[in-house]
């Protein structure tokens, strides 16, 4: 009863999110929310702010709370410098963020916060930027904002549709409540195990279910199902038709929660990242004056080292981007093309030719992983080398796609949600395809709940179970 109650609550919810994903603001979207940098202002050097941070990894400056600022990423850490004086900036004041809010929505806006943890930024991804403060414009479509009190960014929008249908939907099929998912070990470990056990259940349901068919077909006349009674009839016949799916289904939800138990993460070694970028940032960026961090309307300056180059990604008000040199030179895509090859070449040594292709959006990879629509794919002609999937607007390395990455996009993200070669650019294909056995899957694991509630019933509740 437990795990069929559990099922039935995955096959619904999966329902619900092929029409509404888990809410998220995509990067050109925040980009148009953002305020300019006011580049006037800046007189701290890319290169000091990076030195003030001790293994400072990332770097960006942004305009916050009406100031530019450096963002600093070092781990799991984000620092923030002042860009005109190179002081570390405290998080922002309730005034500050009140300010923003009616930057963004006008009088009517209200704020909250701030606080750590919230059920539309419980992922851990928004870890660095934590606490964070929520921004409701009070309109009829409840739009809300969620801003970094460290950063000053603002990282998260939902309205009162989405939140509606995530709490059925995206919120239940991945155990988002926010007491367990805010500790990610503690969510990692209890979703796991609970996919595992479910699976088993599932397993020895489907091989009881085949035996009892096969007994069934030698009966005279051979039959399918031997049951009579109706709920019997339906679970049995319900669960032969659906055990593939129902079993491919939990097999491959429960890979989602894999996280390098079974599959490689795609990611680079410390060794590998360090030989990819050349040299460390702080060192790419010392040649690197403020006065060539021009151009008009730009909401975010991002800096890269790539083969010891420092790389500087502009962002404008539409989402664009263009890169210049620490001289302040355009890259444009051929030198970034070798740049990308050095890299690759000094972080995974022993090719002798190096291709680079621009990345399929709608490639089960790409959906699988995530990579933006500016993503290129390297590939090393050296033997046992993996592709490399680099951004191509900044060179960041985004995935090492070795063999076992490639193959858990297909064991998991493809088979759990139907987005393969024919269908990614079908949706309303796709989701007509998925409703079919999901709606199956769900009507057997409520056959199965009737099932148990009934015997519990007919033999006086947990007595049942007495030997």
């Amino acid at each position: 009863m437990a795990t069929c109650l559990i099922f039935a609550a995955w096959f619904a919810s999966g329902a619900v999110m092929l029409f509404q994903p888990f809410p998220s603001l995509p990067h050109a979207a925040q980009m148009t929310l953002q305020a300019p940098v006011r580049l006037a202002d800046v007189t701290v050097a890319p290169g000091r702010a990076a030195a003030a941070v001790p293994g400072a990894e990332t770097l960006r400056l942004v305009q916050r709370a009406g100031r530019p600022a450096y963002l600093v990423g070092g781990g799991e850490a984000l620092s923030t410098i002042d860009a005109q004086t190179g002081a570390p900036l405290p998080p922002l004041t309730p005034a500050q963020a009140l300010a923003e809010a009616r930057r963004v929505f006008g009088p009517a806006a209200t704020v909250a916060g701030p606080f750590g943890y919230d059920q539309w930024v419980v992922h851990n991804r928004f870890d660095p930027a934590r606490p964070f403060y929520r921004l409701d414009a009070n309109d009829a479509a409840g739009t809300q904002l969620y801003l970094s009190a460290r950063s000053g960014e603002l990282l998260q929008r939902t309205t009162w549709s989405a939140r509606a249908w995530n709490w059925p939907g995206a919120v239940l099929h991945w155990v988002y409540m926010t007491p367990l998912r805010k500790d990610w070990r503690a969510w990692d470990s209890s979703v796991w195990w609970l996919s595992l056990v479910c699976m088993l259940v599932a397993i020895a349901g489907t091989v009881l279910g085949v035996v009892r068919m096969l007994a069934a077909r030698r009966l005279r006349p051979p039959r399918i199902s031997f049951y009579r009674r109706r709920w019997l009839r339906w679970h049995h016949l319900l669960g032969l038709g659906s055990a593939v799916f129902v079993l491919g289904w939990i097999f491959s939800g429960w890979l989602s929660m894999d996280h390098g138990r079974l599959f490689s993460r795609g990611t680079a070694t410390d060794v590998q990242a360090r030989r990819y970028a050349g040299c460390s940032l702080a060192d790419a960026l010392q040649r690197v004056n403020p006065t060539i961090l021009a151009g008009a309307n730009l909401r975010e300056i991002g800096f890269t080292p790539l083969a010891c180059t420092p790389v500087l990604t502009r962002y404008s008000g539409d989402g664009r981007a263009d890169r210049v040199d620490g001289a302040g030179h355009i890259i444009d895509e051929a030198a970034m093309r070798g740049l990308v090859q050095r890299a690759a070449l000094a972080g995974w040594p022993g090719a002798a030719h190096v291709r680079i292709d621009p990345i399929d959006p709608s490639a089960t990879d790409a959906l699988a992983e995530g990579w933006p629509a500016s993503a290129w794919r390297v590939r090393l002609d050296a033997r046992g080398r993996p592709d490399l999937v680099v951004d191509g607007d900044t060179g960041r390395l985004l995935t090492v796609m070795d063999s076992s990455r490639a193959a858990y996009a297909w064991v998991y993200y493809a088979l759990h949600t139907g987005n393969v070669p024919g269908l990614t650019t079908r949706p309303v294909l796709r989701r007509t395809l998925l409703l079919l056995p999901l709606t199956a899957g769900f009507l057997f694991s409520i056959t199965g709940v009737v099932l148990g509630w009934q015997r519990l019933r007919r033999a006086g509740g947990v007595t049942a179970f007495r030997p």
